[in-house]
Order: structure tokens, then C-alpha cells, then sequence
């Protein structure tokens, strides 16, 4: 993979389509890679160009030169955003990589941003998972605590694997540290509206999202968007393979319709 230095760490990144076209950038959450997106980023590719950066400690070897968290992660992404893609980029981001999503809305004044399955409302048993996902003799059940209970919302080969190989891959430390930094994420902010809400400059954005589905749930996240008209939420249930290639082809035209096409070719 190709890899730049960037704040004394290699951040190593996939790149796809054309250069000229306008650029989206795929951000995962916190112990995860671009393998996370090996389907997305072909299909975006037909009609953008597509950069897929790991998180500093997230490569192959997961190098780190002493701990970090969400704000080094901010100043890597902004750093590799200014190197390989300057001109406004679109950020779409997974889970609480829209922790630093934000945090780059808010630093580089971008205009739009999608969010994918970001925790609008957290619950005591998210916070104890968190909780037991830093200690040393207990990160594993934390850890597995929140595989079991997303494996039991698909039945998506590709979605079972992605955590049960390429996300159990990653060590204690990066789990551990992950749940510290998420953990400090609610209790500063309180909740990812409220974060938003902050925001001197609002950009517009979608939030799609595959669970819960409860009717409470999608109803303050509408509350949110009724006093900002630039915010959408959109339900995209994750059950079974065709309707997560229908997702697809609805996260393709929202996606265009945020760059800026109107033209109808998705």
C-alpha cells in the first residue's frame, strides 16, 4: 500500500478513480482499516475519486510512538486531506470515525459530510461496554459484547467477517484505548447531535443508519433535522444481502446528489 509520513507516523491509504474528478474521502472508526470499504470504493470510484487513509497505529504493523487519541487522529486526516486532496473533499465516515469527521467539518469549514451508523443516543449498557472494553482482564468482553450484538442484527457474510477477522485482528491496546476515547467523546459532548450542534458552520449531512430502528430513535434524530434543514437522517436496514445492494444503490445517489450532480446517472 502507499504510504506517506505524516506527523512522525505512516499513514498508509488506498486511491481510486480519477484524480480530476471530485474527491471523497472514506473515514473507518477506531479499530478498523480500509478493508472496511474494499466494496464501497470500486463502485464510488465510477464517478469519483475515492482516498481510503488508515488512522495513525492502524496499519499492517499498527505503529504508534506513544498513546493518542481522537485530536491526533483530526490532525493526521486534516494533514493528509492539505497533501492529497485540497480542494474541498467530501468526508464519509463509519461508527465513531464521525468523531473525527466532525472535528474535521468544524477545523477545515468543509461544506457536506455523510455519517454511516454513528450512535446518536447513548444507552448504560453501551457506556458499561465502553467501560469494560479499557480494562486489560475484560477488553475482550467488551470487545465481543458489541460483535454479538451487531452480528445479530445481518446475516451478511461480508459484515460478520469484517468483525469477527478484520476488526478482532487489532490488539488490546488499540481496542482499549478506542473505548477510552469514545467514552471521553459522550461524556464532553454528550451526545454526536450535541457535538453538531456546536458547530459554528453547519454542513450539510446525511446520517445513514442500520440500527436501532425504533421509532424513537429515527424521531429525534428528525427533531434535530427539523431545525436543521441541512441535516438528514436515513434508515438503511442491514437484514439481508438484497437490501444492502439496495442500499448501496441509494448511498451511490445520495452521495452524488451531496457532490453536487443532479443529473440523474445513478
Amino acid at each position: 500500500m502507499p504510504t506517506v509520513q505524516i506527523n512522525d507516523h505512516p499513514i498508509a491509504y488506498l486511491e481510486f478513480g480519477d484524480p480530476n474528478n471530485d474527491t471523497i474521502i472514506l473515514l473507518s472508526g477506531w479499530a478498523q482499516d480500509n478493508r472496511l470499504f474494499k466494496n464501497l470504493s470500486p463502485l464510488l470510484a465510477e464517478k469519483f475519486h475515492v482516498l481510503v487513509p488508515d488512522y495513525r497505529g492502524h496499519d499492517a504493523n499498527e505503529t504508534v510512538h506513544g498513546d493518542f487519541g481522537t485530536e491526533e487522529l483530526i490532525d493526521d486526516i486534516a494533514a493528509f486531506i492539505e497533501l492529497k486532496a485540497p480542494k474541498n473533499p467530501m468526508l464519509v465516515s463509519t461508527s465513531h470515525g464521525c468523531w473525527v469527521n466532525i472535528g474535521l467539518c468544524e477545523r477545515l469549514g468543509l461544506e457536506r459530510t455523510v455519517l454511516i451508523d454513528w450512535l446518536m443516543q447513548p444507552h448504560p449498557g453501551f457506556i458499561k461496554q465502553l467501560e469494560d472494553g479499557q480494562d486489560p482482564e475484560r477488553y475482550r468482553e467488551g470487545r465481543d459484547s458489541f460483535f454479538n450484538e451487531w452480528e445479530a442484527t445481518t446475516d451478511n457474510v461480508d459484515v460478520i467477517n469484517h468483525m469477527k477477522k478484520e476488526m478482532a485482528w487489532f490488539s488490546g491496546p488499540m481496542w482499549m484505548r478506542a473505548c477510552r476515547e469514545i467514552l471521553r467523546a459522550y461524556t464532553k459532548y454528550g451526545s454526536p447531535l450535541q457535538r453538531m450542534e456546536g458547530l459554528k458552520k453547519q454542513p450539510e449531512l446525511i446520517h445513514i443508519y442500520s440500527q436501532p430502528l425504533s421509532t424513537e430513535y429515527r424521531r429525534f434524530q428528525e427533531d434535530y433535522s427539523a431545525g436543521h434543514p441541512g441535516s438528514a437522517p436515513s434508515t438503511s436496514p442491514a437484514r439481508r444481502i438484497s437490501r444492502r445492494w439496495r442500499t448501496r444503490q441509494r448511498w451511490r445517489r445520495r452521495s452524488w446528489r451531496l457532490g453536487g450532480r443532479q443529473d440523474g446517472n445513478w
